[in-house]
C-alpha cells in the first residue's frame, strides 16, 4: 500500500472531525483529556476552556475573555489539573494559599465549571466523549453534564 496516501487520508479525516466539533477559546495549555472541542485562539467560539492558570493569573480572574463569555451566556470550563499552585500545598504561604482558594470559589460562584475527574462521572461532573463511551460499554449509568461530542455519542451520532 502507498503509505503517503494512507497518511493523507488519515490527516483529512482528522481535519474533518475537528471541523465537526464546536470551537472553544483556549486559555493556557490544552487539557490532557479530550473535551469534545477544537481549540481556537480568536474568532467565534461556543465555550471557553481554561486549560491552565498560574497563581498570579488565578488571583486576577476573571479576565476579559472569561468575563465576556460569562456575560454572553457561554459556558466556561476550568481544568483543575492545570492549577499550577496546587503543587505547593505543603510549602506555600498560608495567607496566599487562602487567597488562591478564595479565588477558586469566586470563579465557581460566577459560573465557571470545574472539570473534576470522577470514578463514574456522577455528581454533576462534565463527561467527555471517551468517558461516555466507556460508561456505555461497561453498562454503567451516565450521570452528569455532557460535552457536545459526548452528547453526540449518547445520541449515536459519533
Amino acid at each position: 500500500m502507498n503509505e503517503r496516501l494512507i497518511e493523507e487520508v488519515v490527516a483529512e479525516v482528522r481535519r474533518r472531525q475537528a471541523l465537526e466539533q464546536p470551537a472553544a477559546l483556549l486559555l493556557g495549555r490544552a487539557p490532557t483529556r479530550e473535551l469534545g472541542f477544537h481549540y481556537v485562539q480568536a474568532g467565534d467560539y461556543t465555550a471557553v476552556v481554561i486549560g491552565s492558570l498560574t497563581a498570579c493569573q488565578l488571583l486576577h480572574q476573571p479576565d476579559e475573555a472569561v468575563t465576556q463569555a460569562l456575560l454572553m451566556g457561554k459556558p466556561v470550563y476550568l481544568c483543575p489539573e492545570g492549577l499550577e499552585y496546587r503543587q505547593y500545598s505543603h510549602t506555600g504561604n498560608r495567607v496566599l494559599w487562602s487567597r488562591l482558594l478564595a479565588a477558586e470559589r469566586q470563579l465557581k460562584q460566577l459560573g465557571v465549571q470545574f472539570l473534576e475527574r470522577g470514578a463514574n462521572g456522577g455528581n454533576g461532573k462534565l463527561l467527555t466523549a471517551d468517558e461516555v463511551r466507556r460508561l456505555l460499554k461497561e453498562g454503567l449509568p451516565i450521570e452528569g453534564r455532557l460535552t457536545p461530542l459526548a452528547r453526540d455519542v449518547m445520541e449515536g451520532k459519533a
